[in-house]
């Protein structure tokens, strides 16, 4: 169907009356909300809601020999923009370490399936229903937490034979992370998919780096392991500091959920802050307090010296975190 339609003007603003024979198709009402999508040459498509073009987000990649471990950071990559369906390439046979390496990654990234395997290569689709955020982080969180308190469980009653159980979460902090990652650009993409999850850019902005981290956290906490595992006596002064350092994630946490509560009281902006304040400050004395043992050397082993490196990196980013909780009561009071 092709038509016409002239302009017509409210104040500064121009507008069209969309065909009617194109609203009956989509079933569209005045209640419904269509996409309004600039196109490279600087032309707009109207596209009606749910609408699923059959080219749209298909990526197809192809790999030459000398770049297979570029796969799985394209994976990653596309997974997290909101790629909807890839194809991936290989210029020539794809060999049995690139198809395990590719298949246990597809494996850590929630929604992602593998459609299609040959010798040639793979087509993976998103076959996931699009997932509320807020819970998805807050698992991200609680599983980081479960990690360090199971550090300073290790560090105080010494490092466990087994250490699987703090290790091997940090895959799961890794595949909520690339989750929300991948919801925050699918929302800032598509604003009805973000008012659907509730989600607003700012939002989107301090999800994905509370995200990012809370990751970072995990993977210090598993190189602290790494080095009380090689402790025969970890020390008094770590221990306290651990322990001190699992209260300040906890308290980190609280915090960055706060204003999703739905119990916020109307206070001045500095009373409502003033726990992410407190937060801040203890977590960003605790950084320093780590750095002067860390810097120190003087009486402590390498071992020691790289722990309280680690424990003064997780201390730093919930530091950063708890920076991110206070921009994001400024904005939910922008919002009241």
């Amino acid at each position: 169907m092709t038509t016409t339609r002239k302009l017509n003007q409210v104040r500064n603003s121009f507008y069209v009356y969309l065909p009617r024979q194109w609203c009956d198709r989509f079933n569209l009402t005045k209640h419904s909300e269509v996409k309004i999508e600039q196109t490279p040459d600087g032309t707009l498509r109207v596209i009606p809601p749910d609408f699923e073009s059959k080219d749209a987000e298909n990526l197809t990649f192809l790999v030459h020999p000398g770049s297979r471990e570029s796969v799985v950071n394209l994976l990653i990559g596309a997974y997290m923009v909101g790629v909807d369906s890839l194809t991936v390439t290989f210029a020539d046979e794809l060999d049995m370490g690139t198809r395990e390496d590719v298949s246990r990654w597809i494996r850590r990234l929630p929604g992602f399936e593998i459609l299609e395997e040959h010798n040639e290569g793979f087509v993976i689709s998103d076959t996931s229903e699009k997932q509320v955020i807020t819970p998805v982080l807050k698992r991200q969180f609680s599983t980081t937490k479960y990690m360090l308190t199971s550090l300073v469980t290790a560090m105080k009653e010494g490092a466990p034979d087994d250490t699987s159980r703090i290790l091997d979460r940090d895959e799961d902090v890794d595949r909520h992370r690339y989750f929300v990652e991948r919801l925050c650009h699918l929302s800032l993409q598509d604003p009805s998919y973000a008012r659907k999850i509730a989600m607003s850019p700012p939002d989107a902005l301090h999800f994905s780096l509370a995200a990012k981290y809370v990751e970072r956290i995990a993977d210090h906490i598993c190189g602290a392991t790494t080095e009380v595992i090689n402790l025969k006596d970890v020390g008094v002064p770590f221990t306290h500091l651990s322990e001190e350092l699992a209260k300040v994630y906890d308290d980190t946490m609280s915090v960055f959920f706060a204003v999703d509560s739905g119990r916020r009281e109307k206070r001045d902006l500095i009373e409502e802050s003033q726990e992410a304040f407190d937060s801040l400050k203890r977590a960003q004395a605790l950084a320093s307090e780590l750095s002067t043992l860390e810097t120190s050397r003087e009486g402590y082993s390498s071992h020691q010296v790289l722990l309280a490196m680690h424990l003064e990196r997780v201390a730093s980013y919930c530091a950063d975190i708890g920076e991110v909780a206070i921009n994001r009561t400024i904005e939910a009071r922008l919002q009241d």
